[in-house]
């Protein structure tokens, strides 16, 4: 009777969430650096700190003699169980499927133009389906996705430089059949590269002095879901991993007028991700016949303000205010089975202060995730997202 129970909610499940329910799509993204969160995550262009191994590994040619520490604390996405969501879904809509969690998800220190770096940017969560000898099966697979990188920067010229990362790339499944209670895991490790590009528009003689206009492009590689062994009971061929990045973007900095005799910097950063999951049907749906296989693109654009004020009571130290935005869509047009959300929109707001050699700064986000309109009965959801970070310069 309790399977039966169990296999009910798998097939229910299915119903609810979509018989292939996607989970590799960037409502799991957490952004790396309280920063570049604050700004919605546009920091292609300025990036110049130790999360450059993110965001730009050509930001490290302009660490030089001085460094930085960051240790990042925050919160990260997660999907609750499904039969736990399921619940909330008696009577009426559904209640909420995200959730979240703090954790540590970003620690890195650079200097003399190289760094090194841990990220968590991914926790996945999805419900695989499949069957065993004509029987439906469902799955719950949360994957946490870690990252440690090592990176360069060079300056190739007055106005441009280049840098790069080497990629270790961790990904930990926890994978339990909702039928039967019983329990799967998988430990997956990869190496995987980052390229990046970073210069400064050489206008000094047409800029009012102090302005800048930077630019900034870099190239993520990207892993596939499949993994070396059937992992989810030799059923289920994959779990999520990093989607391939080309992403670009624009900044533009200024001096304000000095208010109450208090001077001040602010710094505009616009930004496009275009992203690739691989192979992403590998970890879904799965029928007697194999696993299907399809990518999944996304674009995501972002623009972020950071205003740096100087009071004059703070001597040689500074205080910032942020503000971001970013918007995502998702192309489903090729593997409409691929995705159950529409798209993803953010706002943040980000406060900072250095004094001597620390800055502490803290962000918010405020992400509002639309569901695709045949998912009548999960409403749309937004939730917020905070981070506190510390850095240590050196």
């Amino acid at each position: 009777m309790k399977n039966k129970k169990l296999l009910a909610a798998g097939l229910m499940a299915g119903a609810t969430l979509g018989a292939s329910n996607s989970f590799a799509l960037e409502q799991y993204f957490n952004t790396p650096g309280t920063r570049a969160m604050g700004m919605g995550g546009a920091f292609v262009a300025n990036v110049g700190d130790s999360s450059s191994l993110w965001y730009n590994p050509a930001g490290l040619a302009k660490i030089k003699d001085s460094g930085d520490a960051t240790l990042e604390i925050g919160e990260l996405v997660e999907r609750i169980d499904t039969n736990e969501f399921l619940n909330t879904c008696s009577g009426g809509p559904c209640g909420d499927l995200y959730d979240s969690s703090n954790t540590l998800k970003y620690f890195a220190f650079a200097k003399n133009q190289q760094g090194f770096a841990y990220f968590s940017p991914y926790r996945f969560k999805n419900s695989a389906f499949y069957n065993v000898n004509g029987t439906q099966n469902a799955a719950d697979v949360e994957t946490d996705y870690r990252e440690l990188k090592w990176g360069m920067g060079f300056e190739l010229s007055e106005n441009i430089n280049f840098g790069f990362t080497l990629d270790w790339l961790f990904r930990f499944a926890d994978i339990k059949n909702i039928n039967t209670g019983e329990e799967d895991e998988l430990d997956e490790n990869e190496i995987g590269f980052s390229l990046g590009l970073q210069g400064k528009a050489p206008l000094d003689d047409v800029l009012p002095k102090g302005h800048k206009l930077t630019y900034g492009l870099i190239y993520r590689s990207g892993t596939d879901s499949e993994v070396e062994d059937d992992v989810t009971f030799d059923a289920v061929e994959g779990v999520p991993g990093r989607p391939q990045a080309l992403n670009y973007g624009i900044g533009y900095m200024a001096p304000l007028p000095a208010i109450m005799g208090m001077n001040s910097v602010i710094t505009f950063n616009y930004e496009i991700d275009n992203l690739e999951y691989e192979d992403i049907l590998n970890a879904l749906t799965v029928n007697t016949t194999g696993n299907a296989e399809g990518d999944l693109e996304e674009e995501r654009t972002a623009f972020g303000l950071e205003w740096q004020m100087f009071p004059e009571f703070m001597g040689a130290g500074s205080l910032f205010v942020r503000f971001g935005m970013s918007d995502t869509d998702i192309d489903v047009s090729g593997n409409p089975e691929t995705s159950m959300v529409d798209s993803i929109e953010a706002s943040s707001i980000g406060f900072g202060i250095k004094h001597g050699n620390l800055v502490f700064d803290i962000a918010q986000e405020t992400r509002d995730v639309e569901f695709i309109p045949t998912l009548s009965n999960v409403p749309d959801q937004e939730f917020d997202l905070t981070a506190v970070s510390i850095s240590w310069l050196f």
